[in-house]
């Protein structure tokens, strides 16, 4: 019988040793809220699952809703968010405008629940919402972010904030990656306390003119919020970087 080589024994023990890392205790549980228009949320919540499942351990409750209307009943239940521990925002419900509603969700992550954020989360719950300035409404205030309006599509890189490179959710992502298509949402306020982790820049030829915010992190009350604009198109979606992405996301956000 062939002898395994230190060498061997040695890389056996290091992948051992990452796998218990993320795989130790419990599986995470995870709420994805997704539906809603203009992209393929029953494709993209697969990729997801699957994706973050392989890079650490969650068990996934979906709550998938095409119509507004259902969601809002679904999240409007008393403890909806209860014993998750995180939800993840995929959806696109830009018509909201009920504040009292939007108040009660904001308050579940307020009070302690991490939020993952993606795409066209950042235009749901708060462009029809009056009476507020966009960065002081409270679903934006959550975010960290107030985002109205994208981009052409077109392909963008991701570039990381060198003064954030080390932070856990994108110290191990590229330092520049592009995405294999894109829409590049603009981002019109940062709140006080989010840290922008990277930018995507369309290029000159393409609006949004200057490099946006694109990933980034926020703390807001006892809960902590990852979010990120990238993610229209399935085949970014789909990619090594976005999956890792997110996926740090989830661990960071947890970590608490």
């Amino acid at each position: 019988m062939k002898v395994p080589s230190f060498l061997t024994i040695l890389l056996l023990s290091s992948l051992v040793g990452l796998w218990a890392d993320d795989h130790s205790g419990k599986p995470l549980k995870g709420l994805l809220v997704t539906g809603g228009g203009h992209h393929d949320y029953g494709f993209q919540q697969n990729v997801i699952m699957e994706g973050v499942s392989q890079r650490l351990p969650v068990k996934w409750t979906v709550m998938f809703d095409m119509d507004p209307r259902e969601s809002k009943s679904k999240l409007s239940k008393e403890g909806w968010a209860n014993g998750y521990d995180f939800v993840f925002y995929n959806h696109c419900f830009a018509r909201e405008d009920d504040k009292a509603f939007i108040d009660s969700i904001v308050k579940v992550h307020e009070e302690g629940v991490p939020a993952i954020a993606m795409h066209c989360a950042m235009h749901s719950y708060h462009i029809f919402v009056k009476g507020q300035k966009p960065i002081e409404k409270s679903w934006n205030k959550l975010l960290g972010v107030h985002s109205h309006g994208h981009g052409p599509h077109v392909p963008f890189d991701v570039t990381k904030v060198l003064e954030f490179s080390d932070h856990p959710a994108i110290k191990d992502m590229p330092d520049k990656w592009r995405t294999p298509k894109g829409e590049l949402y603009y981002v019109l306020d940062v709140g006080e306390g989010t840290k922008v982790l990277a930018y995507g820049d369309n290029g000159a030829k393409h609006k949004p003119a200057e490099p946006q915010p694109c990933v980034w992190v926020n703390e807001y009350g006892k809960g902590r919020v990852f979010g990120t604009t990238i993610g229209h198109h399935n085949e970014t979606v789909s990619t090594k970087e976005f999956l890792d992405l997110i996926s740090n996301g989830v661990r960071w956000a947890t970590s608490k």
